[in-house]
């Protein structure tokens, strides 16, 4: 396994330092890395045609800025509905065979992205999330902190299960076939 070159994860990688020297304890007593935004925030503008002006944070991490001139006022609420920032990741290169037939094709897998939506349609304030790519059209959506803990310790044991189960039963199970399959 590689890290998927496709540029994925190249957004939001370089605006953070992490150092896991300086870690510190979660509720759940997990050790975590201590992390610092490394870009400043900024501010967006949507100016529509009549000349009313919107403003909103733009975190330093985020890939795009929504920033717009010249938007018809009939279409601001869409288009504020629209904002959303976001630091893509790399995932991993994986073969892969749709149907399980065939050599396959290398995919990148487990990619994804920290977005944060600022207009959520509900009462709830907006919050970043992870959002996982799991593989083509396929995603695990909305990961606060403690959903993106389980969904990881959920594959470090399906890592560990591999690893420490599955791959000693299939060294026995190719030496049985070996055994009974003389070439």
């Amino acid at each position: 396994m590689r890290s998927s070159g496709d540029g994925r994860g190249e957004g939001g990688a370089d605006r953070a330092t992490c150092a896991g020297g300086g870690s510190r304890r979660s509720r759940s007593g997990a050790r975590r890395p201590r992390c610092r935004v490394r870009a400043a925030g900024r501010t967006w503008t949507i100016t529509t045609s009549n000349g009313y002006t919107a403003t909103g944070y733009l975190p330093g991490w985020a890939e795009e800025n929504p920033s717009q001139t010249g938007v018809r006022p009939d279409t601001l609420p869409v288009v504020l509905a629209d904002i959303s920032h976001r630091a893509p990741f790399d995932g991993q290169l994986i073969r892969v065979a749709p149907g399980g037939y065939g050599p396959g094709e290398e995919k990148a897998i487990l990619a994804g992205s920290i977005d944060c939506n600022p207009d959520t349609g509900s009462a709830e304030p907006p919050e970043p999330v992870v959002n996982v790519h799991l593989i083509e059209d396929y995603w695990i959506n909305g990961l606060a902190p403690a959903d993106l803990a389980r969904f990881a310790a959920a594959l470090r044991a399906q890592a560990d299960r591999l690893d420490h189960e599955i791959r000693p039963r299939l060294i026995a199970y190719r030496e049985d076939w070996t055994a009974h399959h003389p070439t």
